[in-house]
Formats: structure tokens, C-alpha cells, sequence
């Protein structure tokens, strides 16, 4: 039954893309989720933590644990919102990395898409 099981096999195929991924992001020092949190910011614009998290279906605390990660490292602000709450911008160094990131994740994008093929061709 455990061969058979489509959850398990989802993820352990998750677990294998995200590897990937973050082991083409690791020498730039980013991790899948914050390359993505950080892409989403830049392509969205002043965005809060909550949208955020809707966004990616994440928990309050991922989001919360890379943000302070984001914003030590500089890439990220948070500012008082309009209305209420916390905005999130890309700094010029955020956006900076991302460029140089981007070659990384085209790299693991490829090798991700390589990967689902072959999986698709054996389930």
C-alpha cells in the first residue's frame, strides 16, 4: 500500500524539487522558499506578510521565520502599512540578487522539469 500511496509519493517528489532548488540557491544564500517569498514581493509590490503567506499557503510562522532572515540580510523592508499592519518591499540589494539568483533557478528549473518528466514516465 505504501508504494501505492499518491500522498506519499507527492511527498517524496516535493522533497526532491525543493533539494534542487535550494541546492542551486545555497551558494547565494537563499533558500527555495525565501527566492520565491523575495520574487513575489519584487513582481507585487508593497505586499503584507499575510498576503504573503495566502499566496504561498504557508503558516504565520514560515513566513515570520524568513522575513527576519529577509530583512537581517537586507534584501527586504517592512514598513507601517496604509491602513493597517506591515508592507514589504525588495531593497535595491533584494532586487540585485534576485538577478544575480535568477541563472541559479533557471538551472533548477530545468533540472526540476527533467525530473518530473522522468517521474511521470515511470508512474
Amino acid at each position: 500500500m505504501a508504494g501505492q500511496c499518491i500522498a506519499r509519493r507527492v511527498r517524496r517528489l516535493s522533497r526532491l524539487i525543493t533539494r534542487i532548488y535550494d541546492d542551486a540557491l545555497r551558494p547565494h544564500g537563499l533558500t527555495t522558499a525565501q527566492f520565491g517569498m523575495l520574487s513575489s514581493i519584487i513582481r507585487g509590490g508593497p505586499i503584507s506578510p499575510a498576503e504573503l503567506g495566502r499566496r504561498f499557503e504557508l503558516e504565520k510562522s514560515t513566513v515570520s521565520r524568513n522575513l527576519v532572515r529577509m530583512v537581517e540580510h537586507g534584501w527586504v523592508t517592512q514598513t507601517p502599512g496604509d491602513t493597517r499592519g506591515v508592507e514589504l518591499r525588495a531593497t535595491a540589494t533584494g532586487r540585485r540578487l534576485f538577478e544575480q539568483v535568477h541563472p541559479a533557478w533557471q538551472a533548477a528549473q530545468a533540472a526540476a522539469s527533467a525530473l518530473l518528466t522522468a517521474e511521470a514516465t515511470r508512474a
